[in-house]
Order: C-alpha cells, then structure tokens, then sequence
C-alpha cells in the first residue's frame, strides 16, 4: 500500500503509522512528493500489478477543494500526473472519491472538483492502456 499525500501523524495515529511502514506500506507526504517528483514517486510503486486506487478530497488544497473537514495541500493537476504515472506502471482495476462534504462547500465547488477528477482519472487509465 502507497499512501500518498498524508498530512501529519498525530500521537493517536502514530501506532497505526509505525505499524504500516514496518509492513510495506510506503506512506509520502506532499511535500516527499513534490520532492521526489511524479516519477520519483511512481517508481516506489511495484511495476507490473493491478492497483485499486482510492483518492480522499481531504488531499487537496483548501483553495480548490472547500468541501472537505481536514485539508491537505495537493493541487488538481499534481493528483492528475501522480494518476496517469501510475496508470502507466500498471493497471488501474478500480477508483473511489471519498470525504467530500457539501455542508462545509455551498458553492458545490469540491464536488465539481471531485467529478472532473474522476472523469480525467479514467480518461487517463484508457489512454495508458492504449499505449
């Protein structure tokens, strides 16, 4: 498992996080992602192998993203690069977008958001798979 994105482990959290990198799971921040780059990032994730990928809107920027309770700081495009990197490595077999709260965006803004995520994403997945 490849979290990407995870804001910060707070003190509860912090068994669950130990407990995950001791087995196997590759968990990055965005600011470990913007370092490493999409292809950096993409190249810690096995080759070759189905992914089931779930994207939280908790991931994204606040600017861009208003309908969400814990924000992070992702931008639409850098989520949209990470998809079509990963894509390539392998095949996407599945896709959800969770957490979006409409109470907290009364502009329907994030869920627009989240919709034309999911459109690009499986334009994405397609085009990979063409190449």
């Amino acid at each position: 498992m490849s979290p990407l994105g995870i804001r910060n482990v707070s003190s509860t959290a912090k068994e669950g996080y130990d407990y995950a990198r001791a087995n196997g799971s590759d968990i990055l921040s965005v600011r470990q992602i913007r370092k490493l780059g999409v292809e950096g990032v993409v190249e810690r994730i096995p080759a070759g192998k189905r992914y089931y990928l779930s994207i939280d809107i908790d991931g994204f920027d606040p600017s861009i993203a208003p309908g969400t309770g814990t924000p992070s700081h992702f931008i639409y495009y850098e989520v949209l690069e990470l998809i079509a990197g990963l894509a390539k490595r392998g095949e996407i077999v599945g896709i959800d977008l969770v957490e979006v709260a409409p109470d907290y965006d009364h502009t329907g803004s994030t869920a627009i958001l989240a919709a034309q995520l999911l459109l690009n994403a499986t334009g994405r997945i397609f085009v990979a798979r063409k190449e």
